[in-house]
């Protein structure tokens, strides 16, 4: 406690321009806590899943709400984790000596997904089951490898009860965990190598204040109002639950989700042999270019203009990904309607 007194950071660590990182440890804090509410009253075997999940959705007390809270703050730390990694390439914070904060950021945010694909699978509705169909199948397309890793997430042939199982252990144990190591190692950065300093002013103009009580009553603050928000929103619009898989039902088209139209676009676009130009290559590409991103940029400058030769191929590739996003919107949800 004497340690948390005398610790100063920033005073704009937590404030309306540097709020994003303590929002997605609000949103993490969330989705722990309300799925192992959830956890309380699953049961991961095929059939009795959904009938569990049914049954803490609409049967147990503020179950529809905990649910709710679940599946929006899932969908709002993507869209924070996109908003927080888009200001710190903006203000150059990938620049030494801070090129492993940024590493260490970019680990965490390709490592959220993973939660969702293997959690798509748990409540055992034909979205999910049909959306882990489509996925296993992208990932047999991998060379060399793909095969092995469908066996070792299915446990066989087919998505049964072995896989049902794999998948509930990845997402309430394993992930966890590795998640919780990333944080700390990202933390660790931060505290070693600091966090970047505004664009507008100087390090000399900053104010320091007392960690405890001042930044965490503002955490705490903010902890309170998302999750009044988010509560509302489940208590409003209950969080979906489609019909129970039918594994022999196999016209089901599932719609993707919508932060992966754009690479499912991809993989409509390259199809048969070159399916693996959409879903492995161009993707790990961008993957790779975020990575690289300190060595590629080892200019001093952190301003945006100084920088436009980046910003210009940025706005590039974030168009593209737009638009992929909407033609894939068009083709499932628009064209399908018709």
């Amino acid at each position: 406690m004497d340690r948390l007194r005398s610790l100063k950071i920033h005073d704009d660590t937590l404030n309306r321009t540097r709020f994003c990182g303590a929002l997605l440890v609000i949103l993490i804090v969330l989705l722990f806590l309300s799925g192992i509410f959830m956890a309380f009253y699953y049961s991961p075997v095929p059939g009795a899943a959904y009938d569990s999940v049914d049954f803490a959705l609409f049967n147990v007390p503020f179950g529809g709400i905990v649910k709710g809270v679940h599946h929006y703050a899932w969908n709002l730390l993507l869209i924070v984790l996109g908003i927080h990694l888009f200001r710190a390439f903006i203000v150059g914070a990938y620049k030494a000596p801070r090129q492993m904060v940024w590493i260490s950021g970019v680990l965490v945010m390709l490592f959220v997904p993973l939660f969702i694909i293997t959690g798509d699978l748990l409540p055992w509705d034909q979205k999910g089951y049909w959306s882990t169909q489509v996925r296993l199948s992208i990932i047999s397309s991998i060379p060399l490898v793909g095969d092995l890793l469908v066996r070792l997430l299915q446990g066989g042939s087919l998505t049964g009860v072995v896989a049902l199982t794999r998948f509930y252990i990845l997402h309430i144990l394993l992930l966890p965990g590795l998640l919780i190591f990333l944080i700390v190692v990202h933390f660790h950065f931060i505290d070693h190598y600091g966090i970047t300093e505004p664009l507008t002013h100087g390090t000399d103009q900053r104010v320091k204040t007392s960690f405890f009580p001042n930044i965490l009553n503002r955490w705490l603050f903010l902890f309170l109002i998302v999750s009044v928000i988010l509560g509302l929103i489940g208590w409003y619009w209950t969080a979906p639950l489609g019909d129970p898989a039918d594994p022999t039902d196999s016209f089901y088209v599932p719609r993707p989700e919508w932060w992966v139209l754009f690479l499912n676009q991809l993989v409509t676009i390259f199809k048969g042999n070159y399916m693996i130009v959409g879903s492995m290559i161009i993707p790990g590409g961008l993957i790779g270019l975020l990575f690289a991103l300190p060595v590629i940029d080892r200019s001093p400058g952190r301003h945006p203009i100084g920088r436009w030769k980046l910003m210009l191929a940025a706005a590039v590739i974030t168009v593209a990904m737009i638009g992929l996003s909407i033609m894939g919107y068009v083709d499932h949800f628009v064209g399908a309607a018709y």
